[in-house]
């Protein structure tokens, strides 16, 4: 493999409290918050067209667990996603000083074979595993990066993405004192923040 080619492989974990905007089963408006946990690995080649600027193609295995909790005397929930994300993009350096460099990096997401678990035993109604197709989304990352002659850098990152699922198949819950029917509505996901890198190189 030439210089002009490099692989990532790379993981992430999320924790904390965030905003839910979404629909009750009935798909009457509902607000909450979600205590959520997000984890997610994988690798991506790169392809250095000119200069500073690479296209990459990549894949991500991702695992998310949301405790959406009782808000307006309607009942929460648990729920876990599991989905395969394949990406296609471009990476440049925009300004490098020293051995500091800022890159921007911007992906087309495919989001595919995706499943979620409805945990409903909190209120005695049992759980399902439904289907919830493939769609898409998209990512940008803001980049600043410390290089160090020893191979390990680090830096931070502003970022912004977002997700779609499709509306879920329907299937009745199994193992409650009363079993019922659940549907998952159509889900967008859109994240914001601050995360921070340390890579190595060799």
């Amino acid at each position: 493999m030439t210089t002009d080619w490099f692989i990532k492989v790379f993981s992430s974990y999320y924790q904390g409290a965030v905003d839910y905007d979404g629909q009750t089963q009935l798909g009457e408006p509902h607000k909450t918050n979600t205590r959520a946990n997000l984890f997610r690995y994988g690798a991506q080649i790169e392809r250095n067209i000119f200069h500073k600027t690479n296209l990459f193609a990549g894949v991500q295995a991702h695992h998310w667990e949301r405790d959406i909790k009782d808000n307006n005397n309607i009942s929460g929930l648990d729920e876990t996603y599991d989905w395969i994300e394949y990406s296609i993009g471009f990476s440049a350096d925009i300004l490098a000083y020293q051995n500091n460099i800022f890159n921007i990096e911007a992906a087309y997401l495919l989001i595919r074979n995706a499943t979620i678990d409805v945990d409903l035993t909190r209120v005695g109604l049992g759980s399902a595993a439904l289907d919830i197709g493939n769609d898409n989304g998209g990512r940008l990352n803001l980049q600043w990066k410390r290089i160090n002659d020893n191979g390990l850098h680090y830096g931070a990152a502003l970022f912004f993405e977002a997700w779609n699922f499709g509306r879920s198949n329907t299937k009745k819950t199994q193992g409650g004192a009363l079993n019922v029917f659940v549907t998952e509505p159509k889900s967008e996901t859109r994240n914001i923040g601050i995360k921070f890198n340390i890579e190595y190189s060799f």
